[in-house]
């Protein structure tokens, strides 16, 4: 009997100090990234920079500037941006049938939120324009505008050829 006890006072003794020993390095293990920048902080990075050529499909290739940050004007469309950041973007045609560029579909979000397009052409930022189309072999400049926060921001951009198309592309990933 005593032994049976002697037994069962080590495993507890036991227990207590493998649950002490497994709290410390629970307590010093990292919270779970809470937001889309640390999380791309923490996976080492951005995926896509500024001047990389990204094929979208359909034979197009987008080409997008490291981000320029400025003052919104107040002609700016929407009001009220305290912050933007611009990119100069080239779409090149080299499918096997024209297309029309204003069809292509950015879509942006600055620290995990969706953020709206800013037009101001007062600083050059127009959007998307023209109603032409791009024959093959043929490529189109324009420049673009995304509100975000003070600070730094991560800025991720999607884009689809068309609206209605597969999924879409990343075509830019990186802090601002």
């Amino acid at each position: 009997m005593k032994l049976a006890r002697l037994t069962a006072a080590c495993a507890s003794v036991l227990v207590v100090v493998a649950g002490c020993a497994g709290a410390e390095q629970t307590a010093a293990v990292a919270p779970p990234p809470t937001t889309l920048s640390e999380k791309a902080l923490r996976s080492g990075g951005p995926s896509v920079r500024g001047g990389e050529r990204t094929p979208l499909g359909q034979g197009l290739v987008l080409t997008v500037s490291a981000p320029k940050s400025f003052t919104p004007t107040g002609s700016a469309s929407p009001p009220g941006a305290a912050r933007a950041v611009g990119f100069d973007m080239t779409v090149e045609n080299d499918g096997q049938t024209s297309y029309k560029p204003a069809l292509l579909a950015l879509e942006a979000r600055s620290d995990g939120r969706a953020t709206q397009q800013v037009i101001d052409t007062t600083a050059g930022y127009t959007g998307v324009a023209g109603g032409g189309e791009l024959r093959p072999g043929e490529s189109a400049h324009f420049s673009v505008a995304f509100a975000v926060p003070q600070g730094k921001a991560w800025v991720h951009i999607d884009a689809r050829p068309d609206p209605s198309s597969s999924p879409a592309v990343t075509v830019f990933s990186e802090t601002t």
